[in-house]
């Protein structure tokens, strides 16, 4: 019943997700939901600007208004920011005007943070049926899913290096990986986690860049 009323990674009604970039190129873009948090995002920040990398990150409005300190980082730093809806509802058979609403509300708390264009939406679970994309549509809005998401990242014991080593198995040219910043667990092992993942894929030859990268992407 999920896959059919949400349709896997790459597809979607109406409009064709992003979900990989379209290079050929060693590139990479690591992403992160739910944030920002006080527990996970600052360390992140730290590591992500000790190593020069800059990533994507898909926020909650009710965070964003939380924290907004840690918001105006992201932006400040260079990361690109996307939305990710208000409070993490599931928009499957909810109205426009709620879907709308959710969306809207996020942008502008974003916009205060100091994001001058939001063109990305990553729709909580990646649940994208069937009203989501008539919105984001209709709101010249580009909808990410993911290439890779890692399982090991939902276990109730997070191991950094069992998520880390998922991703690096998985990595290749445009890859698009989905991962949390918004929980209030583990902050050490997560950042561990995304500290394995860039030294790895460095020596793997693979640079980091946002889901931006290009123009033309790969559906």
């Amino acid at each position: 019943m999920y896959f059919y009323i949400n349709r896997p990674p790459h597809r979607a009604f109406l409009i064709k997700p992003i979900y990989k970039l379209n290079t050929s190129k060693k590139v990479i873009a690591l992403t992160f939901d739910d944030g920002p948090s006080d527990i996970r995002t600052p360390p992140l920040l730290d590591l992500l600007k000790r190593y020069g990398v800059k990533a994507t990150f898909f926020v909650l409005g009710q965070h964003v208004e939380a924290y907004p300190e840690i918001a105006q980082r992201i932006t400040d730093e260079g990361h690109l920011i996307g939305n990710h809806s208000y409070d993490h509802p599931k928009l499957y058979l909810k109205t426009p005007r709620f879907i709308r609403g959710q969306i809207e509300r996020t942008d502008s708390l974003i916009r205060q943070a100091g994001a001058q264009e939001i063109k990305y939406v990553r729709p909580p679970y990646c649940v994208k049926m069937i009203i989501l994309p008539i919105i984001l549509k209709s709101m010249d809005k580009k909808l990410v899913t993911y290439s890779y998401d890692p399982m090991a990242q939902y276990n109730r014991d997070f191991n950094g290096v069992t998520v880390a080593d998922q991703i690096i198995e998985n990595a290749s040219p445009g890859v698009i990986v989905c991962l949390h910043d918004g929980r209030q667990d583990h902050p050490e092992e997560f950042v561990k986690a995304v500290e394995k993942i860039i030294i790895a894929l460095r020596e793997m030859g693979y640079a980091f860049v946002t889901v931006d990268y290009t123009e033309g992407l790969q559906h």
